[in-house]
């Protein structure tokens, strides 16, 4: 893990397999009861896993954070506000194999968050997804497609309702 000058409270739970898998930026600020997780697939060998966060970017409380399978990168200045879940791969679904056996998928594994972002609270992002420099997405909103630059999106599935100004 590389944690230059990051605050990370004590009540975080950080999940990973060895410590190239987490970067974090300068003053970055990881709230209390955040789970952080980079775990590689056991079923289909793959080392692909990463969880890469800019400086000065604020994760709220209660954040569920899984890099499993994939890579989860959010960029600098960002806000992420409490119970928030961001998962980079999904499990596949494949017939004959027992649903926790299954790997996850390889394509999609991935979100990626650009610089100036603002994440409202009890949003749910999805693999596959890229929130492009200066979005913000609605509170409770549950992102499945990608986000233009400085849009605002709510809803389930989140939409575009406007730019900002």
């Amino acid at each position: 893990m590389s944690f230059p000058k990051a605050f990370i409270h004590s009540n975080v739970i950080i999940n990973y397999e060895y410590k190239e898998q987490i970067i974090l930026g300068n003053n970055t600020l990881i709230s209390n009861f955040c789970t952080l997780v980079v775990a590689n697939d056991p079923h289909n060998n793959l080392d692909n896993s990463k969880l890469i966060i800019g400086s000065n970017t604020y994760i709220g409380e209660y954040n569920n954070i899984r890099a499993g399978g994939g890579i989860i990168k959010i960029g600098n200045n960002c806000s992420i506000s409490q119970h928030i879940t961001i998962i980079a791969s999904n499990h596949q679904f494949l017939k004959g194999i027992l649903i926790q056996n299954q790997p996850w998928e390889t394509n999609n594994n991935y979100v990626i968050i650009e610089d100036n972002v603002w994440i409202g609270a009890n949003s749910v992002i999805l693999p596959g997804v890229k929130i492009y420099q200066g979005a913000i997405i609605g509170a409770g909103s549950i992102v499945t497609k990608d986000i233009p630059q400085n849009a605002i999106a709510v809803g389930n599935p989140a939409k575009v309702i406007k730019f900002r100004d």
